[in-house]
């Protein structure tokens, strides 16, 4: 618009000319140049800026832009007012908009698993356990010679695999039932077996190799592996910690628990910040170790527009804020720094009802039914050292949309420079047309 009512101002304000004393032609004039040389340089000159500027005007809101200014956002009330307009809840940041802040919601391990040390599942199946079985006395079913002439008292079995049955052979006893038992309650069955055929015997049983006490650990940012869960047990972190630890930066690494047909992920910086959270696996628990970082989104009036990994699980605005590079200095608007994200309309809706919503009959016609989850806007004024305060406190959430509006004077400036782009070319190929004239 400005640039318009300058073209008009250029085409319609020459003056007259002036005339000698007698009005027979015109006065002579310093500042006037020859009158075919004139004619000749500002005709062309003319025609191209008013041509240039004419263009330049009628594509004015097809200059470049990093998207809608604060205006744009607000409308024409106040600032300050919590208003809902076009379909979005817009909420100007301060004390009480942090009173209500509530953080992420966070899904739970424990919501599966359990602190305490998980009950022992005993022997499986596929299992490999290791017997030795006493006397009492030389000379019964396990005694033997030793080369120095010393006799023993008991023999260790050879390894046995459970067998499919669950079951393993004993000698002099027959096949003996493991599976599902603890190894104390298998040691007191062998016993009574052998009670009548050998001195006081006694049995020692361990277990060697546990394939059904296993945990899986797979998954793209772990070495995977097969890892026996001890007698004592064996927390998430430790087992982690066993395959070698995650191979992808900590606050961009998922860790999801799989037990039976349930399965709950968090974020590995939780099993860390919240210790609660590192529970006991147990046989038959699948560990999923993967590679997805929790980000947002940067755009507009800032230092770089990206989408951005959330280092922490706790982030908040300013430090989003330095991670693109700050506000632009040459294009920013303070005033017009925004954080889009997506709340609860009941919540919102009994928040800021009597300021951004009115309760209204069903049947009415302008009446818009708020459910699930809308549009939430909120704005920040960082001219103002309150804003840096609350920027400090703001935590930004997985899925979060930063953007930066641009000044107010932005669009003009680029105009002006785009406005100066071409009329400086035209004003030299004017001159020198005008020059070429003048020596002919």
């Amino acid at each position: 618009m400005v640039a318009t009512g300058l073209a008009r101002q250029a085409e319609g304000t020459s003056l007259p000319e002036a005339r000698d004393e007698d009005g027979a032609g015109p006065k002579p004039s310093k500042t006037t140049p020859p009158t075919g040389s004139v004619r000749l340089a500002r005709g062309p000159a003319r025609t191209v800026i008013a041509a240039a500027m004419a263009g330049l005007m009628a594509g004015c809101a097809a200059l470049p832009s990093a998207g809608p200014s604060a205006g744009a956002f607000v409308g024409d009330v106040d600032e300050t007012a919590v208003q809902f307009r076009d379909g979005y809840l817009l909420i100007p940041v301060d004390r009480t908009v942090l009173a209500y802040q509530r953080p992420e919601a966070r899904p739970s391990l424990r919501s599966i698993a359990s602190l305490g040390l998980p009950a022992d599942t005993g022997i499986g199946v596929g299992d490999v356990v290791s017997v030795t079985l006493f006397e009492a006395g030389v000379g019964g079913l396990f005694s033997s010679m030793g080369a120095n002439g010393q006799g023993s008292s008991f023999v260790q079995l050879p390894n046995q695999q459970v067998a499919r049955d669950g079951s393993i052979t004993i000698p002099y006893a027959g096949r003996i039932q493991v599976a599902g038992s603890t190894t104390s309650a298998v040691e007191q069955r062998i016993v009574a077996a052998l009670r009548e055929r050998a001195i006081e015997p006694q049995a020692v049983v361990s277990v060697v190799q546990g394939t059904s006490t296993a945990v899986a650990v797979t998954g793209d940012a772990v070495a995977g592996a097969s890892v026996p869960v001890p007698t004592s047990g064996l927390k998430v972190l430790d087992l982690i910690a066993r395959v070698g630890g995650p191979t992808a930066p900590i606050y961009e690494t998922a860790i999801a628990l799989t037990r039976g047909n349930r399965t709950v992920q968090v974020p590995f910086s939780a099993l860390v910040d919240k210790p609660s959270e590192n529970v006991f696996v147990q046989p038959g628990d699948v560990v999923l170790v993967t590679r997805q970082p929790r980000t947002y989104v940067a755009l507009g009036a800032t230092g770089s527009n990206d989408q951005l990994p959330l280092q922490g699980y706790q982030m908040v605005l300013s430090e989003a804020l330095a991670q693109v590079g700050g506000l632009n200095p040459q294009l920013a608007n303070p005033t017009g720094v925004f954080l889009l994200r997506r709340e609860p309309a009941a919540e919102m809706i009994a928040r800021y009802e009597g300021q951004a919503f009115e309760s209204v009959p069903p049947y009415e016609k302008e009446a818009t039914r708020l459910s699930g989850e809308i549009p939430v806007i909120y704005r920040f004024n960082l001219r103002e050292p309150t804003g840096l305060i609350y920027a400090q406190e703001f935590e930004v959430h997985k899925g979060d949309m930063l953007y930066v509006a641009t000044a107010p004077y932005v669009p003009f400036k680029q105009a002006f420079d785009a406005f100066t782009g071409v009329v400086s070319p035209a004003a030299a190929t004017a001159a020198a047309v005008a020059a070429t004239s003048a020596r002919f």
